[in-house]
């Protein structure tokens, strides 16, 4: 009799310990979405799981512990994203490229990104002509923002914009924290009901619901560790570049105007000279032998042509 009471508990325990994961999984996914795990708890005590404490996720008004001893994860400090861009004249970019990487070390940052371009041209008459630009983004800790900030502002000439932004992720912060818990919570219950489950059905059932819920916690986990780095670093992006050039006109007299005025002058006048000269001797070229074929016809045909002419004038 012994044997066959048992066998028929088996029979009915199966049912109940499926229902339960599917009750798990329906809470669960509501768990997810809104927070809540109350009623995941209930239906794990109803499969067999431990009882736990009513108290387990009820969150004091204070913030407190509560009955069960466990605190529900609060957020101590405000969670922001800092982020700005400076656009900086410099007199030297790569001198103030590697004054900013000893910046960010010195604050215990560093720089995640540098690029720096040198371009060198011939000017029109006026030597070389040397470009130079830079941007470098460097991370340093939240609460040496302010100090790099002014940092970065003392080592240029000129601090031609800036822009700065601060986004709070507190609540999202909040949220995931509250989430990942009842997560790990479903997570407990999912294994408890794993090693009591007697079927291959019923094992396979619990697996997959907890394949699922380890999922998420992955998700929740990977969330919150880039909303720290993010909130524990702020991000400066700095583009620095050379003063405008100054006109070469502005430092000079107006006796070296003059000469230089007069210069171009005079080299104007040359080339126009020399161009009538070359046209000169280009036409000359061209006429010179129409010239000497006339010259050669006068000599072997000029008298008789001249006489020709006053014998047609006595007639």
């Amino acid at each position: 009799m012994k044997i066959k009471g048992w066998t028929k508990w088996r029979r009915l325990s199966a049912p109940v310990l499926v229902g339960a994961a599917l009750l798990i999984a329906a809470c669960g996914g509501d768990l997810s979405d809104e927070g809540g795990s109350a009623g995941e708890f209930d239906a794990s005590r109803d499969a067999g799981a431990p009882d736990a404490p009513a108290e387990m996720d009820a969150v004091n008004a204070d913030g407190s512990e509560g009955g069960d001893g466990l605190t529900q994860p609060q957020v101590q400090d405000r969670k922001i994203v800092r982020t700005a861009t400076l656009e900086l004249q410099v007199e030297n970019v790569i001198g103030a490229v590697q004054q900013i990487d000893d910046l960010a070390t010195r604050a215990g940052g560093f720089v995640s990104s540098s690029n720096v371009f040198v371009d060198t041209q011939d000017g029109d008459g006026d030597g070389v002509t040397r470009t130079q630009t830079a941007t470098v983004t460097i991370r340093v800790p939240a609460e040496s923002y302010s100090t790099v900030m002014g940092q970065l502002r003392g080592i240029a000439t000129e601090t031609v914009s800036e822009t700065s932004d601060a986004s709070e992720v507190t609540e999202e912060y909040t949220d995931l924290e509250a989430r990942l818990k009842n997560l790990r919570a479903t997570e407990q219950r999912y294994l408890e009901l794993l090693g009591q489950a007697a079927t291959i059905d019923e094992i396979l059932t619990v697996q997959d619901r907890l394949t699922q819920v380890r999922l998420e916690i992955e998700q929740a986990t990977g969330r919150l560790n880039v909303l720290n780095n993010l909130t524990d670093f702020a991000t400066i992006t700095a583009q620095l570049s050379l003063p405008p050039a100054i006109a070469q006109g502005d430092n000079e007299n107006w006796a070296e105007e003059a000469w230089q005025a007069s210069w171009e002058t005079s080299n104007d006048a040359m080339v126009a000279l020399g161009t009538v000269a070359i046209v000169g001797g280009v036409f000359l070229a061209w006429m010179a032998l129409p010239a000497l074929a006339l010259l050669l016809i006068w000599r072997l045909f000029g008298r008789r042509i001249v006489e020709f002419a006053r014998r047609v004038d006595q007639a």
